[in-house]
């Protein structure tokens, strides 16, 4: 995956799967946490740009464009 996006898409499957029972609840479970992981590794990557004062992209919370 490689945006939000993309990572919003893959949590829908992961819950459409969980209800359809094609996962069981640890696997969805492990991977809602490791989303969290990759959500909090952009949050600091946004934190330490603000601190710096960057203006620099991250590419991982870019949209794509339609």
């Amino acid at each position: 995956m490689k945006n939000t996006t993309d990572l919003r898409n893959e949590l829908i499957n992961v819950f459409e799967d969980l209800k359809s029972r094609k996962i069981d609840v640890g696997s969805a479970k492990t991977m809602v946490a490791v989303s969290n992981s990759i959500l909090k590794s952009a949050s600091v990557e946004a934190d330490y740009n603000k601190f710096l004062g960057s203006k620099d992209k991250i590419e991982f919370l870019k949209t794509p464009s339609k």
